[in-house]
């Protein structure tokens, strides 16, 4: 149940946002308190920052200028998250593919590991003190500031996420690879408002969200082999050979999901923008929005738990 919806009377669904937001960020300040971030921790704490970045891009006009402070700020942590991350996802990616690549891969693992250790050990060691202060200090810019609006603000920033992913999946159509990289982007807060406004109902809203999990979770592993294979090209501690062979493998994987990709975006974004308007405007009244937000808790998301230090 979420409390903080009874603190703000008016239009349901931008009391449930701005609910949503305080809770992140309120999840973050909790995280950032102290203790070791674990591996798990990173990737929770990252998933919950692309939420909140997705959320911000709704706002509407009254609070354009405090989100776009918000998605500035979360986004230095956000990416500063993402290097410790980086360096555990190319660890998996390239023992995901140990077996076709033969020895290369154990010549290889070594210096991801150095990498991967020179990565926690700096995240370790960063005072995260600031970050938890900022952090905090965006929770309280939040509760006091007037929220005015309806639901259709909201919407409209659906629509317009729709229209940029729908941008970029005709470009990937066209052969652009360019596209890959900001149609996942735009995938990743099409999936997060869908998440949003289907309130975990059952309803065509989150039946396009599953769907829709699908071409993010394929944009992600094409990411995943172009982060690895862009970082090996940097070391000159991998030989010449290793680096073609691993490029090899990696760029046949990446041709058969970038066609796979090709194939569902291109069903996903068929509809022309006014299209996807209208439908989802008539899907979203179709709930009892009230009801939901009693018993609505986030889709994939469960409490940061942070690890303290033991000696």
């Amino acid at each position: 149940m979420l409390d903080a919806t009874r603190q703000r009377p008016g239009d349901p669904w931008l009391s449930v946002w701005t609910a949503e937001i305080l809770r992140v960020l309120g999840g973050l300040t909790n995280v950032l308190q102290g203790g070791r971030l674990t591996e798990p921790v990173v990737h929770k704490s990252r998933r919950e920052l692309k939420r909140l970045r997705s959320l911000l891009r709704l706002a509407p006009a009254s609070l354009a200028e405090l989100a776009d402070d918000t998605r500035e700020v979360t986004g230095e942590l956000r990416r500063r998250l993402g290097h410790s991350r980086d360096a555990t996802v190319m660890l998996k990616t390239l023992r995901s593919f140990a077996a076709e690549l033969g020895e290369a891969a154990l010549r290889i693992n070594p210096v991801l590991s150095a990498h991967h250790r020179q990565a926690s050990a700096t995240l370790d060691r960063r005072s995260r003190r600031w970050d938890r202060d900022r952090m905090a200090r965006f929770g309280a810019l939040w509760r006091a500031f007037p929220i005015q609006g309806d639901g259709r603000d909201l919407r409209k920033g659906v629509v317009k996420t729709y229209r940029r992913a729908r941008r970029q999946a005709i470009a990937l159509g066209k052969g652009r690879d360019a596209a890959l990289h900001p149609l996942r982007k735009a995938c990743v807060d099409h999936q997060n408002h869908l998440a949003f406004f289907a309130l975990g109902a059952k309803s065509k809203i989150a039946a396009r969200h599953a769907k829709l999990k699908h071409l993010r979770d394929q944009l992600g592993l094409c990411h995943d082999l172009q982060v690895l294979r862009d970082f090996v090209r940097t070391r000159a501690d991998v030989s010449a050979s290793d680096l073609i062979h691993l490029e090899e493998v990696l760029m046949r994987h990446h041709g058969q999901l970038v066609q796979r990709s090709m194939k569902s975006a291109a069903i996903l974004f068929a509809g022309k923008p006014r299209q996807f308007e209208k439908w989802f405007a008539r899907e979203v009244g179709k709930m009892n929005v009230a009801d939901a937000i009693e018993s609505w808790s986030p889709p994939d998301v469960q409490p940061l738990e942070i690890q303290k230090h033991t000696n």
